[in-house]
């Protein structure tokens, strides 16, 4: 595939960080293309209890919902660059 899209280089690195957020962007996109807001994102993501459980346990809170949420801010705001930080 990537041959296919031009891209020749090495293989990328697993960056799980980076793949959460990518993950959280898109989200946010789709969930602004529905025409939802964080309320109604954030009712949704409480739909999800097993990632709700993950996350609690690995990062002692709902991290997925937190940079969703964070994300579609910074979508709102028409930033689709920026790597948001939650706390």
């Amino acid at each position: 595939f990537a041959t296919d899209m031009g891209y020749g280089g090495e293989p990328f690195v697993w960056d799980e960080d980076d793949r959460r957020h990518r993950l959280a962007r898109l989200d946010a996109l789709f969930f602004h293309l529905y025409g939802l807001d964080r309320n109604d994102a954030d009712y949704i993501l409480a739909q999800f209890p097993i990632v709700r459980e993950q996350d609690e346990k690995q990062f002692g809170r709902y991290l997925t919902r937190d940079l969703i949420l964070a994300y579609m801010n910074a979508v709102a705001a028409g930033d689709l660059e920026t790597v948001v930080e939650v706390r």
